[in-house]
């Protein structure tokens, strides 16, 4: 089994974690801490998820599927970061009041 594979898969487990924990309504303040903690987290999953992918290649380990696991988690968790990032310098810059109306609530 391969060490940086294992070490990808680890960080992009921590990643869906930290991002979730931000994301999370009863934790106030806690998303920033959490947001660039997922996106670092991401980098790390995707630079040791290369790696393992080229040590797996050349060298016959297993591990191949941790590699890919890490690659993918830790570029969606970046692209979540930034989006979320996005839209809360948006509620903060235009208003919660323009957002909302981008998606109407249904009367009831």
């Amino acid at each position: 089994m391969n060490r940086l594979a294992i070490t990808s898969l680890t960080a992009a487990l921590l990643t869906i974690v930290s991002f979730c924990i931000g994301c999370a309504p009863f934790l106030p303040l806690t998303a920033g801490i959490c947001y660039p903690m997922a996106g670092a987290l991401g980098i790390i999953s995707m630079v040791t998820g290369f790696r393992a992918l080229r040590q797996v290649r050349t060298s016959g380990e297993n591990g191949r599927w941790m590699a890919l696991t890490g690659i993918w988690v830790g570029s969606l968790s970046i692209l979540a970061v930034l989006c979320a990032t996005v839209l809360a310098f948006a509620g903060l810059f235009l208003g919660v009041d323009y957002i909302q109306t981008l998606w109407p609530t249904p009367p009831p």
